[in-house]
């Protein structure tokens, strides 16, 4: 037999992974975010490193609130660019050194998502079987409770909020007459 203290117990799992669940797509979402961007700079600075090689490579930088600064490199060689190197540290590095170190951090955030992906896939397993167990377990509770104590009570009830309706209180929301209603 089952108890309501159980049972409360197998919805508090239920939502707590639900919640955790959750938290794990919001994360995943931003992991992809984050990969993507690191695409797109890596083929930015591609295409500058091809532009380069013809003595024309040009971008426009946007550096925020709205305004573009024009680039333009006029040298047959590689650039360079400014590139966070970890630990709050930035270090000069050729374009190509740079695509390399955003594919490596690609890759590394690839490997990542696909970590939280199998920890979701687990917890939604896990959460359909926590759902199936409160679900047979509420069924069960159901079943088992005294029809005839719940029933009567019940009727009662519904057949006394039918003889007499309820009085409605009058008056402000601070009135005399608060009731469990309110």
């Amino acid at each position: 037999m089952v108890d309501r203290s159980e049972l409360q117990n197998k919805a508090r799992m239920v939502e707590s992974h639900r919640q955790h669940l959750e938290e794990l797509q919001r994360r995943m979402e931003q992991i992809t975010n984050v990969i993507n961007e690191h695409q797109v700079t890596e083929e930015i600075l591609a295409r500058l490193i091809g532009m380069s090689q013809s003595n024309n490579a040009k971008a426009h930088v946007s550096i925020g609130a709205g305004v573009t600064l024009n680039y333009q490199h006029s040298k047959s060689e590689e650039g360079t660019a400014i590139i966070d190197l970890g630990a709050g540290i930035f270090g000069e590095r050729n374009w190509s050194e740079v695509i390399k170190i955003l594919a490596t951090r690609r890759n590394e955030f690839n490997e990542l998502h696909e970590t939280l992906l199998k920890q979701a896939g687990a917890i939604e397993e896990k959460l359909g079987i926590l759902a199936q167990e409160f679900n047979e377990a509420a069924e069960k509770l159901q079943t088992s409770a005294p029809a005839t104590d719940e029933s009567t009570t019940e009727n009662v009830v519904d057949n006394n909020e039918t003889a007499k309706p309820k009085p409605r209180r009058r008056g402000g929301m601070f009135g005399n007459e608060l009731t469990l209603d309110d």
